[in-house]
């Protein structure tokens, strides 16, 4: 497995949050776009909605991901496993996260019918403009056998 990781920005923006929120359907919440809404929560202003690190596909494509990182899946035989964030407080709109994404795990397993599957885990750690984690997004991929026997 390989120590490279990947270093991008996020930028957490008004419009993509509004489109993002919607798409997810939680675009009632009005701490995703009304200043006063999120300050009654507590909130120094609006926030993006806990998954939005998802969009950082968009951020690092897969051909750069596989270049960089080296997993080498075979995307013909790919099945999205898990996704999972930890999040220590949720993204501010109108700042730029960086992420370093990393294969955090990458190991083989037999199958139930047969054959081999492989689990790569991207990690991808948010941090904001003073160096704080904001939140660490997981997802694993499976790659399932070419023959299953």
């Amino acid at each position: 497995m390989s120590q490279e990781a990947i270093e991008f920005d996020l930028p957490i923006e008004a419009e993509h949050v509004k489109r993002f929120a919607a798409a997810v359907g939680d675009d009632y919440n009005p701490i995703y776009a009304d200043p006063d809404a999120a300050r009654e929560l507590g909130f120094p202003g609006p926030v993006a909605p806990p998954t939005f690190g998802v969009t950082q596909i968009f951020q690092v494509p897969r051909d750069d991901r596989e270049s960089r990182l080296g997993a080498n899946l075979d995307y013909g035989r790919v099945l999205h496993g898990e996704q999972e964030f930890v999040i220590k407080r949720l993204p501010l709109v109108g700042e730029t996260l960086r992420g370093r994404m990393r294969i955090a795990k990458d190991f083989q397993k037999e199958g139930k019918r047969g054959g081999t599957m492989r689990f790569v885990t991207y990690e991808t750690v948010f941090t904001d403009a003073d160096g704080d984690e904001v939140m660490t997004a997981y997802y694993t991929l499976l790659e399932t056998a070419k023959d299953v026997g």
